[in-house]
């Protein structure tokens, strides 16, 4: 028998937020991770010059400064409220650099294959081919490449029949393009209503096609920012309106202060707010009560140079811009290895492949809120358990983790079954599945607002490390 020992280093493919937070994370137990990105930087979608990104130059964070980003790493202070696009493309590679996160990692490399070995008697480990040529070794593979590189493009009569530009919302790239042009978009996700605005600002006639009615509100109520007051970050010495309310009474103020959506030509929602996506976007709001922007029900059917709509209404369309969501595409890693739902890989708690040992998953979930610091926390799991497999520490409590928990992490919520609602979960619902991984498995947590959690991780010649609200980007300090 000849003397084999496994791999101990993890392979982490992608190199965007949710690759980084989860290099992060594994080398907090002092595990070896490589990335691998097929990009030439760090970054992910926000990297808008590099090829596929579906960045567009009126691009903004959905999320605020204050909440939305990375775990022990807040934005600059100077940022606004919600950050540009190049703003957070800065700021995930301030973090990369500021905690030695790509040192080692590839780039510019893209993983071509992966699959598991077992052996006789050592056990199992990961082999990844990369567009290089080379097959490596690894204990396992974290799944980190994003969900925003596949473009759907729906079955629309009449759509191959088209005189002007069809385009997805991948290939948007800004303004410029809408001038003197009657646009339609297609869908309301945050990128379509996005593009719808600049539409409205920039093009002759602007037009909204939604399946249904959905929940529009502002970005801003009393000052404060509607997301971080939709998930109870309110600000201990709020006074005035806000002061001494109650989160659901705060949600129907947010309602409130839209009010009747149909004064605004929109239809009534069909379901309840949270139910899928809720669109958080003052500048819809106000073209619809400008008269600068109408919105149409579905299409019926795309004619040469018009669309008619399911209403019997026709309008002269010169571009359609479809923002109809993305597939979760993982060509390198064979069927039999990702069981998926609705075009996205289905997981267990968010990270762990229900079927597969050593295959992990980062960025995977759905929810309605701040993405950097939830990815963070739930990758943990898979940091745990990959020591856990290294070590043999806690090897008993992570494998009934992995086979025994099963918490409804919709948590009864009523999300409607549609494909944008893949992996969805419900915040509240997931944070007690975290109270109860800690307090029954072991598993260490960090809250969103830990500064602490990853303390002297990061590079001693960081500015980060000496004063955590500063951070260095493009060598100017901040």
């Amino acid at each position: 028998m000849r003397d084999f020992r496994l791999p101990t280093k993890y392979c982490i493919v992608g190199g965007g937020p949710a690759g980084l937070v989860t290099a992060r994370a594994f080398r907090r137990y002092g595990i070896e991770t490589e990335i691998i990105e097929r990009h030439a930087q760090p970054g992910g979608i926000w990297n808008k010059d590099q090829p596929g990104s579906p960045m567009y130059t009126s691009c903004n964070f959905i999320s605020s400064r204050d909440f939305g980003g990375f775990i022990g790493y807040p934005m600059p202070s100077d940022y606004p409220m919600y950050p540009r696009w190049d703003q957070i493309r800065d700021y995930v590679q301030a973090f990369a650099r500021d905690f030695n996160l790509t040192s080692g990692g590839r780039f510019g490399v893209a993983v071509t294959k992966a699959w598991p070995v077992d052996t006789d008697d050592a056990g199992r480990y990961w082999q990844v081919q990369t567009s290089d040529g080379q097959t490596r070794s690894y204990r396992g593979v974290v799944v980190a490449s994003g969900a925003q590189w596949d473009p759907v493009v729906p079955d629309i009569p009449g759509l191959s029949t088209f005189a002007g530009d069809v385009i997805h919302s991948a290939a948007y790239e800004g303004p410029a393009q809408f001038a003197g042009r009657n646009v339609l978009v297609v869908g309301a996700g945050n990128s379509g209503v996005d593009i719808v605005a600049d539409a409205a600002f920039h093009g002759r006639n602007a037009y909204l096609s939604t399946r249904r009615g959905y929940w529009f509100l502002p970005k801003y109520l009393f000052g404060l920012p509607v997301p971080d007051l939709m998930a109870g970050n309110i600000p201990p010495q709020t006074s005035g309106p806000l002061a001494g309310k109650t989160p659901a009474q705060i949600e129907q103020m947010i309602i409130d202060s839209v009010g009747d959506l149909t004064v605004y030509g929109l239809p009534t929602p069909d379901h309840r707010l949270g139910a899928t996506h809720t669109i958080v976007n003052g500048q819809v709001i106000h073209c619809l009560a400008h008269g600068m922007l109408a919105h149409k029900p579905d299409i019926a059917e795309v004619r040469e140079h018009s669309v008619l709509f399911s209403d019997g209404t026709e309008e002269a369309i010169d571009m359609i811009v479809l923002a109809t969501g993305y597939n979760v595409s993982l060509p390198w890693l064979g069927d039999e290895l990702v069981p998926s739902a609705h075009g996205h890989p289905v997981t267990h708690l968010g990270t762990f492949s229900p079927t597969q040992r050593g295959l992990y998953f980062a960025g995977a979930i759905h929810f309605g809120g701040s993405t950097f610091p939830t990815f963070d926390r739930v990758v943990q799991l898979a940091a745990a358990d990959a020591h856990a497999e290294l070590t043999g520490e806690n090897a008993d409590g992570m494998a009934h983790l992995r086979n025994d928990f099963h918490p409804d992490l919709t948590g009864g919520f009523p999300f409607l079954n549609i494909d944008r609602n893949a992996n969805q979960v419900h915040l509240p619902a997931l944070e007690e599945a975290f109270a109860t991984i800690a307090e029954r498995y072991g598993v260490v947590i960090p809250s969103v607002h830990d500064r602490d959690f990853y303390q002297g991780q990061q590079d001693p010649g960081s500015r980060t490390h000496r004063h955590s609200c500063d951070i260095k980007i493009g060598g100017v300090v901040r």
